[in-house]
């Protein structure tokens, strides 16, 4: 006897996993001052320094961290990868501040914002003028050999 095997009938049985609702009704509601609430999050980013958790420390080192009206936190980074290590500790953070400040109701709200006075990607030209302008003689060799800052060769 031969029997097949499809990978679609065993994917159509397999139910779309929904993510869990906590129920937040009864718990702490204590209020906070932002002094409180940095207090707490530099503890959580210095435990992510002694857990060895660099990049995450990196990440969430160099954010900023404001309290709003109704327990929102607003959190605010200088890039979306930055942005994208702090939703990897986000859950892990929730938890912490909902235990510490004793408060089920906090809520989070992250911005990215771009500096806009920094050129990251810079053209072969830009770079030369940079470097000339720390080692002058740069431009006295690009002369005297006929270098060309835009060829590959």
């Amino acid at each position: 006897m031969k029997t097949s095997f499809n990978l679609k009938n065993l994917f159509d049985k397999v139910e779309e996993e929904k993510p869990a609702v906590e129920n937040l009704e009864g718990k702490p509601k204590d209020a906070f001052t932002e002094e409180i609430l940095l207090k707490f999050w530099n503890e959580f980013v210095d435990e992510l320094m002694k857990n060895n958790q660099i990049p995450a420390y990196n990440a969430l080192h160099s954010g900023k961290v404001e309290l709003k009206e109704d327990f929102k936190i607003r959190f605010e980074f200088t890039s979306s990868s930055l942005a994208n290590e702090f939703e990897i500790q986000k859950d892990n953070l929730m938890r912490f501040l909902r235990e510490k400040l004793n408060n089920y109701s906090i809520d989070f709200q992250v911005d990215v914002i771009g500096d806009s006075s920094k050129n990251y990607v810079k053209s072969s030209q830009e770079k030369f003028k940079d470097m000339v302008e720390i080692n002058p003689i740069l431009l006295k060799m690009r002369e005297e050999f006929g270098l060309d800052y835009n060829s590959n060769e």
